[in-house]
């Protein structure tokens, strides 16, 4: 193939990208990979969480992340959603810590709490997707909050 025979593929390529709405970019970008979830803190009043997610980035470029969005359930209670802008850059083969708020549903969280102390277990689900350049990438991830990890955050909340 020659230069000219590249540079005209090329160009077609960029207009096809563009006309079909990112879709064939995403095809090259991998979604985040969701490696730990821990709740950091918790407060009622203002019916908001914020849990550290570890996030490693599975392509060999950066991925700017404008804006996250999901919905978490603990025990398959739908517990809270997230959807917040961003201004991080994920690293190439990288992990990274990053604080997401999440705005809580308060009836539906009392409910969970109940039911995680009837069950003695907190098993969550996290299904979302975060918005970068080239469109929208999903993910979703599942695993268990220890009672550690579920009670810490209220005894730090506790000033004697």
């Amino acid at each position: 193939m020659t230069i000219l025979n590249k540079a005209v593929f090329f160009l077609i390529l960029s207009l096809i990208s563009v006309g079909c709405g990112t879709g064939l970019i995403k095809a090259f970008v991998d979604a985040p990979e969701v490696k730990k979830i821990e709740l950091k803190s918790f407060s009622m009043k203002d019916q908001q969480a914020v849990f550290e997610v570890l996030l490693y980035n599975p392509n060999s470029f950066s991925v700017p992340i404008t804006k996250m969005m999901g919905d978490i359930t603990l025990n398959q209670i739908a517990i809270g959603n997230i959807d917040v802008e961003s201004d991080i850059a994920l690293e190439s083969y990288a992990t990274q810590k990053v604080s997401v708020p999440i705005k809580l549903n308060s009836n539906a969280l009392i409910k969970a709490v109940k039911n995680i102390f009837k069950l003695r277990q907190a098993e969550y689900t996290f299904k979302g997707g975060v918005m970068t350049s080239a469109g929208e990438l999903k993910f979703s991830t599942e695993g268990d909050l220890s009672m550690k990890e579920l009670i810490s955050p209220f005894f730090n909340s506790i000033r004697l």
